[in-house]
């Protein structure tokens, strides 16, 4: 039963960090999309994001930031922030 438990224990907490995860990251894109007006600003929120989110949602950040550019091509010299 304690076995038992303790396996449930971590599954939750896993589900719960793979949650946090996520508000984080559609956090981060909300913030992008708010500051894009401005690239040097833009730029400055994307450095802080990658400080903060993990190797995985980096990825994701990077394959939304060129879908996201496309139309904004003054924001394409941050993609560099993600690619170095």
């Amino acid at each position: 039963m304690v076995y038992f438990y303790s396996i449930q224990n971590h599954i939750n907490n896993l589900k719960f960090f793979f949650i946090m995860s996520k508000v984080m990251f559609d956090y981060t894109k909300s913030i992008l999309e708010r500051v894009s007006f401005d690239p040097i600003l833009f730029c400055k929120e994307l450095e802080k994001a990658i400080r903060t989110l993990l190797p995985y949602e980096i990825e994701q950040l990077r394959e939304w930031l060129f879908d996201f550019t496309v139309e904004k091509p003054e924001l394409k010299q941050c993609l560099l922030i993600v690619n170095s």
